[in-house]
């Protein structure tokens, strides 16, 4: 059977150590209060040449936009979507995204949409449309080359990411590439991961479900590609993708589905599944070398891709 490795286990063993509330007494308040505790398990990031905080107006009102310059000068610009369920907003992800800007070169622009259940579908991917739009035609104006902007996301905010993409490629203004990590592609939480790690791996399948569940109001279709990217048939368009899996966490088979897909649609697309890491380890640079690997490799990725890329300065 899959195991996790060592550090990811110990930190299973932690967390199962103390007691949970039950999934299905959970509140967003619940979650969004105990998701603060990932901030133990990242290390303190490198200085960045600025961070700054600005606003944009959006379908439902002002969305905050936070920027991470790793240098001065021009820089590709990366719409990066975080995860949380749909619920949780970004407080997890400062560090995480100031250690991806250095790592990448890039400017990272990171939005926070609206959260459910306070607003539901299709609140998020609303917003997030929204703002990859205004970045399309404000990143000069940020201090990024006149480019198309990247897209990432991981977990929920890999949903939020796929559906962007998707919805830009119709239009005829794909992003330069899309990094998906852990993406949450599939409302109908079916697949075998789900069954092999429904529970004892941090996030669980009954979780999962529970986030679908704030975030998708009654009636609406599960398998709609906005809601569920991993259904939508139309993918010739996508640009090149990367797509980082997690071994032991129920959403492993939504990413490695959807790298298929993109596969036999034609698209540059490469799948890596980090062996024995768990949901979340993006978030988790401190506790575990798998995650301060990641950085590096997305780095890596992130620059090739960069150096391949169209761009007028």
């Amino acid at each position: 059977m899959t195991q996790p490795d060592r550090e990811a286990r110990e930190l299973l063993d932690r967390w199962a150590a103390n007691s949970a509330r039950p999934v299905h007494k959970l509140t967003a308040e619940d979650v969004r209060r105990d998701d603060l505790a990932v901030l133990d398990l990242q290390r303190s990031p490198g200085e960045l040449y600025s961070v700054e905080d600005i606003e944009t107006p959006g379908p439902g009102g002002t969305l905050r936009v936070r920027l991470y310059r790793p240098y001065p000068g021009r820089l590709h610009p990366v719409l990066f979507l975080h995860g949380g369920g749909f619920v949780i907003g970004g407080e997890g992800y400062d560090s995480p995204l100031r250690e991806l800007a250095s790592a990448s070169g890039c400017l990272i622009v990171s939005p926070e949409c609206r959260l459910a259940p306070e607003h539901p579908f299709p609140a998020a991917v609303d917003d997030a449309e929204a703002v990859a739009r205004w970045l399309n035609a404000e990143a000069p104006a940020l201090g990024a080359y006149d480019s198309s902007p990247a897209m990432a996301g991981d977990s929920s905010g890999g949903n939020l990411a796929a559906a962007v993409t998707h919805a830009l490629s119709r239009e005829g203004t794909p992003p330069s590439f899309q990094v998906l990590i852990y993406p949450m592609l599939d409302a109908t939480a079916s697949s075998a991961s789900y069954e092999e790690f429904a529970e004892g791996y941090g996030f669980s399948s009954e979780k999962s479900r529970w986030y679908f569940d704030q975030y998708l109001p009654s009636g609406v279709d599960r398998r709609a590609p906005r809601v569920s990217p991993l259904f939508d048939e139309g993918l010739s368009d996508v640009p090149a993708t990367l797509i980082v899996t997690a071994e032991c966490d129920p959403l492993r088979d939504d990413g490695e589905y959807y790298a298929k897909a993109l596969q036999k649609a034609g698209v540059a697309v490469e799948l890596r599944r980090y062996q024995g890491m768990i949901h979340g380890f993006f978030q988790m640079t401190r506790a575990l070398e798998g995650a301060r690997r990641l950085h590096r490799e997305l780095g890596e990725w992130m620059r090739e891709a960069v150096g391949q890329a169209p761009r007028a300065t």
